[in-house]
Parts: C-alpha cells; sequence; structure tokens
C-alpha cells in the first residue's frame, strides 16, 4: 500500500491506494464505514488481467481526513485527482453502497474518464431526509468512537 497527495478541489488529502496488475484499469470504491481491504479478494481475481486500483476515501481506512467535506461531489474530485496522480485517463469504476453514491457523483462530473461503470446496492436517487439524519448520526458516531462501532 502506498500513500498519494492528490490535486482536489479544496484541502488535498493524502489518500491510502493499492494499485496492482497491467491492463484496463477497474477502479473500486468502497462502501461506507469501510476501507478498501473490503476488496482483497477482487485484488487478486482481478489484477490477473487488469490494472486494479483501490484506496481508502479521505476520512476512513488509512487515509487522512483532510478538511470536512465528505460529499459526494468532493468524493467525485478527490477520484479525479487520484487518477491524475496515477496517470489514468480513462478506467472501469465500481461502486458499492456509498462507492456507488461516489461512482454517481463523479459519472455526473467526468463522463469522458469512465470507460464502464458498476454499480452494485445503491441507487441514483437521493436520501430522504430521514435517510440522511440516519446517515449523519452514521457518520457522527464513526467520527467519536470509529468505524468498528458502526460494523457491529
Amino acid at each position: 500500500m502506498k500513500k498519494l497527495r492528490i490535486n482536489s478541489k479544496g484541502p488535498s488529502p493524502e489518500l491510502a491506494c493499492r494499485d496492482e496488475g497491467a491492463g484496463l484499469p477497474i477502479i473500486f470504491l468502497h462502501a461506507f464505514p469501510l476501507s478498501q481491504r473490503m476488496w482483497d479478494e477482487q485484488i487478486t481475481a482481478f489484477s490477473l488481467a487488469n490494472r486494479v486500483i483501490t484506496f481508502d476515501w479521505r476520512g476512513f481506512g488509512e487515509s487522512e481526513l483532510c478538511g470536512d467535506s465528505f460529499l459526494m461531489e468532493t468524493f467525485a474530485d478527490d477520484l479525479a485527482g487520484l487518477m491524475d496522480g496515477l496517470k489514468i485517463d480513462r478506467a472501469v469504476v465500481c461502486g458499492l453502497l456509498m462507492g456507488g453514491y461516489a461512482a454517481f457523483a463523479f459519472y455526473r462530473k467526468y463522463a469522458d474518464r469512465v470507460a464502464a461503470l458498476i454499480l452494485s446496492d445503491t441507487r441514483a436517487g437521493t436520501d430522504t431526509e430521514e435517510g440522511k439524519r440516519g446517515r449523519y448520526e452514521m457518520a457522527d458516531k464513526a467520527l467519536q468512537t470509529g468505524s468498528s462501532a458502526i460494523a457491529e
């Protein structure tokens, strides 16, 4: 695993990432409140024929928090910055849950950089007010007690 300081709008975080294999790049976007470690088996399988990239979003796993924005647009800019840092013009983007929300945001802003989009357990619409409150409460809990409390 390496750390890469990316150029992003606003504060530029240092993101923990893995970059393995060669060929068509596939970037896996992890779910909340997990880390890129959730993709370990996919790295092993897909890196035999593809370039596979995983990373921790700012404030998750081994990436630094850097700023206080957890907007999907910020995550989209972070992904663009990571791709720039890794010299990737276009990639297959695969997102699970929150990673899917970020993948949608990335596609809306940087469609020309997406070779294909894989979405799992996610949706294109926004959360209800109740859903947003629940997510904010969960995010606050993760900041206060760590992500393991959320996983349980």
